[in-house]
């Protein structure tokens, strides 16, 4: 396994529309390896998901995982890493939800970012079937952020007021 070039802010690849994955490729395991590597990268950088467009690769995927570290300083559950693949949601009910957000891309800012609540996700699994997930809360948050990179959207794209931007170390 090795880490990967993560694509800052400003490099054209975060901004276009990714393509999606055939899922004859999927199933054949020609992404095992790259899934691999995307996992240690967000580990790496101590992220809590990572999107193809991220490390370069126009590609409809991304990686998630919430670490118990994570999970106590955020107060929400953890959660095992996965990946999906060619993923799109719908909002479940009206209810919006804000909270801080940052980027593995946009390195050393967060700030304040509205998203759905609850969401229906539907995508493609690492054996290449077809499934449906229900998620809520911070984990609809990581998905609803990795499936905007897929889309060629950043979180500073859905901030209503960039006065809640803000570094998130102290240098």
């Amino acid at each position: 396994m090795s880490i990967l070039k993560v694509a800052r802010l400003g490099h054209p690849v975060l901004r276009q529309k990714a393509s999606d994955v055939e899922v004859a490729d999927i199933k054949a395991g020609k992404f095992r390896s790259l899934v691999d590597d995307m996992i240690e990268t967000m580990h790496a950088y101590e992220g809590v998901g990572l999107a193809g467009p991220q490390i370069h690769l126009p590609m409809r995927i991304y990686v998630y995982e919430v670490q118990e570290r994570v999970a106590k300083r955020r107060g929400v559950k953890t959660v095992g890493a996965g990946v999906l693949f060619n993923a799109t949601y719908e909002p479940i009910g009206d209810e919006k939800i804000n909270d801080w957000e940052g980027c593995l891309s946009v390195p050393f800012l967060g700030g304040d970012v509205s998203r759905w609540k609850k969401l229906r996700v539907r995508g493609i699994d690492h054996d290449g079937d077809a499934v449906t997930v229900e998620v809520e809360g911070f984990t609809a948050r990581i998905f609803q952020h990795e499936i905007d990179h897929t889309d060629g959207h950043v979180y500073l794209d859905r901030m209503k007021d960039m006065t809640t931007l803000a570094y998130t170390i102290v240098l």
